[in-house]
């Protein structure tokens, strides 16, 4: 029996391997320039014009030139490193946009350490005269100026003494509209800066502590009700409104648990429980139906922990 071999078409050859070249140049153009889009988007153009599968399908004829292909193929490559230069380009000028804004900042605090430098003697006298003058709001804004840009321990003490008497001036004008971690701040420095009214100002923290303390609370009781909230969702029935474990336990203590009716169920969330209040029918040894209420206390997975 004779063997009849094979050969493949040249073109089609070509286009598997200029298809593969170009599937390993589009992850090179990715893995650079870290853009995809545009670069997969030509990719799967490229793909279908070469592939003799999509060629097949779209009846792009398979007899195509391997110089024409190889046009075909350089194209999309050169639209490729079209799309990495621009990408390219566009990265680069970010990081000299950052590099300038970085070397403008740098210069602005170069200028600003020189100046005060230079100018020493006249910015403290300047601070000294708006400090003597109750101006210590803006002697604070000239020391923040250049506060940034020295560690000078002169111009740090006069930050401190600014800062203090900026806390006086909202003691005398503000006192009661202060809010409580200002007024702890302010007591707590004034304390160590007048040892002489140390006692007053030591009730007054104790008294802004016990408020905070008060809030810290309220806040905690707040978040854990907004918790208990939200795991009420499921326990309540959303036909009637009833307590579905709570219901359950009732009909458990009646005569005639087929007979029960509810009525109402309101309920009150408590920190880590909630109160509920059902008010029901049912009959009772007499065969009568009657009125009934329920008082029962729920954890927050919906476990009745008390039924009166």
């Amino acid at each position: 029996m004779t063997e009849f071999k094979t050969t493949p078409d040249r073109t089609t050859y070509w286009l598997y391997v200029m298809s593969a070249g170009l599937v390993a140049y589009c992850f090179y153009v990715t893995a650079e320039t870290k853009v995809y889009v545009l670069p997969i988007f030509i990719l799967i153009a490229a793909l279908a014009v070469l592939l003799p599968p999509s060629r097949k399908r779209l009846k792009i004829g398979l007899g195509l030139k391997q110089s024409i292909a190889l046009a075909v193929a350089l194209l999309f490559g050169m639209a490729l490193s079209a799309g990495a230069q621009k990408a390219n380009r566009e990265e680069a000028a970010q990081l000299k946009m950052q590099q300038d804004s970085a070397a403008r900042i740098a210069k602005q605090k170069s200028d600003r350490a020189a100046e005060y430098v230079a100018n020493k003697t006249k910015i403290i006298a300047e601070v000294e005269q708006q400090l003597a003058n109750n101006q210590p709001r803006e002697a604070l804004a000239t020391i923040s100026k250049f506060m940034t840009v020295t560690k000078d321990p002169d111009l740090g003490r006069l930050q401190h003494r600014a800062s203090v008497q900026v806390m006086r001036l909202d003691l005398e004008q503000h006192e009661a509209g202060l809010p409580p971690e200002r007024l702890k701040a302010i007591y707590s420095t004034l304390m160590h800066e007048e040892p002489g009214s140390k006692e007053r100002y030591q009730a007054k923290l104790k008294a802004v502590e016990d408020k905070l303390e008060v809030q810290r609370k309220t806040q905690e009781a707040n978040a854990q009700r907004a918790a208990m909230e939200a795991k009420l969702k499921g326990q309540f029935s959303g036909f009637d409104g009833s307590h579905r474990k709570v219901e359950a336990a009732i009909k458990n203590r009646l005569k005639d648990p087929s007979s029960y009716e509810h009525v109402e169920t309101r309920y009150v969330v408590n920190t880590n429980s909630i109160t509920v209040y059902t008010t029901y029918r049912a009959r009772n040894s007499f065969n009568a139906l009657i009125p009934g209420y329920a008082t029962a206390t729920v954890d927050a997975d919906g476990n009745v922990l008390s039924l009166n």
